[in-house]
């Protein structure tokens, strides 16, 4: 697999909500230690609702089906975390606008596309304790594999790993935003919940494109 096709976008869902749902309770535990405690429950609720939606979205055009799944996410869970990844759809799905199919390169521009969203949308940066710890690693390895030449499933292999050591690398930094900021000093030494979120999202996309390559 080299690229994208619309049936693939909804397949993509369907993995990353089944990866959230298996993981709901780990986040939800996180998210309780300086958080609300809702984050596994925003996202399963989140991506499960895109599932059931998106099915009655006939769409050909790849960015527009993001936009639109971006937008029930936003009506779905309108928290936090739920905006700024609804935020970060929607922005990958205008970098895309009138593609049915996308390669490496277009998800390189969208998920740059996504961070952007939720930087301006959060008023955060890398290095905050946040979703973009995670996200930043992955997009980072996105572009190094295509510098490279190298494949879509060794490229998002390479994201999952990036995502994977953003999260650790959160164990280092204080919080900046949200309840958790309230904490600051005491939350070094934990995950962030929103940058594992992120992973798991990453997680998804792995998992589906690297079982179409096998």
């Amino acid at each position: 697999m080299e690229e994208f096709k619309i049936g693939d976008i909804k397949k993509i869902f369907e993995s990353i909500r089944d990866t959230i749902l298996k993981n709901k309770d780990y986040l939800t535990e996180l998210d309780s230690r300086m958080g609300d405690g809702d984050l596994g429950l925003t996202m399963s609720n989140g991506f499960a609702t895109i599932v059931d939606e998106i099915e009655k979205i006939s769409e050909d055009d790849i960015g527009i089906l993001l936009m639109k799944s971006g937008m029930i996410m936003a009506n779905a869970v309108p928290s936090t975390m739920g905006t700024l990844v609804a935020t970060a759809i929607i922005k990958a799905g205008k970098t895309v606008k009138g593609k049915q199919q996308i390669g490496l390169k277009d998800t390189i521009d969208m998920g740059s596309a996504a961070i952007d969203g939720i930087m301006q949308r959060g008023k955060a940066k890398r290095g905050e304790k946040t979703i973009l710890d995670s996200l930043y690693p992955a997009l980072e390895a996105l572009q190094d594999v295509y510098k490279s030449k190298g494949t879509f499933s060794e490229a998002w292999e390479k994201a999952y790993e990036g995502a994977a050591k953003g999260v650790l690398e959160t164990k280092k930094m204080k919080s900046v935003h949200g309840r958790a900021g309230w904490y600051a000093e005491k939350t070094v030494g934990y995950q962030d919940p929103g940058a594992m979120a992120g992973a798991f999202i990453i997680e998804g996309i792995r998992n589906y494109i690297c079982g179409m390559s096998t």
